[in-house]
């Protein structure tokens, strides 16, 4: 269970940088739909949430349960089939953020909600689920597997710029700007812009200078 859960949390969170749902969410709904990945459809396809279709070309027919007139009966289903976890994952984002054809914001109350809490009543409240106790299993799993550690995503801080603080010479008998400027490897002309000289042969003894 918890090896599952290291192993999609890279992608969980990849997808909360880029669609701005919460990873212990969508970890939570991968480990409850899809039995921790061990679920047919997850170890043959990648599917985690029992996409129906193809993906990129790409399905895998499965057994499932369908209701006619409340009956149940078996039937055989083409569901996508993912190169990865990710792409299974992203799948659900892109329904979150997208939503479906006949409501593009069925599910727009997800997209930034911070608090896992609310987050997975509103999967349940926005009809994701029928099961009245989904969002209370979402709950209890993030929870359970303290999976709220995976929304904590560290910014990339810009490198801090380095100052360098100013150094002075203050001349002595007998120097010249030349004599200076080898000293500390510049050139006499930097030394007159860096010190608003405009005649490099008029320096004086006790004065200061700005030379790096």
């Amino acid at each position: 269970m918890s090896d599952f859960i290291k192993e999609i949390a890279p992608h969980a969170q990849k997808i909360h940088q880029k669609y701005n749902i919460l990873a212990s969410l969508i970890i939570a709904q991968a480990c409850l739909e899809s039995n921790f990945g061990q679920s047919g459809l997850a170890k043959n396809g990648h599917n985690l949430f029992g996409v129906k279709g193809a993906y990129n070309g790409q399905s895998i027919t499965m057994p499932t349960t369908e209701y006619k007139n409340g009956k149940a009966y078996k039937v055989k289903a083409a569901f996508r089939k993912y190169p990865s976890w990710y792409e299974s994952l992203e799948d659900l984002a892109k329904l979150y953020v997208n939503g479906v054809s006949w409501d593009k914001n069925k599910y727009r109350s997800i997209i930034g909600e911070k608090d896992y809490k609310r987050a997975c009543k509103k999967v349940q409240m926005c009809g994701y689920a029928t099961n009245p106790q989904y969002a209370n299993k979402l709950i209890r799993m993030i929870e359970q597997y303290n999976l709220t550690q995976y929304d904590k995503i560290e910014e990339k801080k810009a490198p801090k710029k380095t100052e360098t603080k100013p150094v002075y010479y203050t001349i002595k008998k007998g120097d010249t700007l030349s004599e200076i400027a080898n000293k500390y490897n510049t050139t006499v002309a930097h030394l007159a812009e860096l010190n608003n000289i405009k005649d490099p042969d008029l320096i004086t003894v006790g004065q200061r200078l700005r030379v790096k």
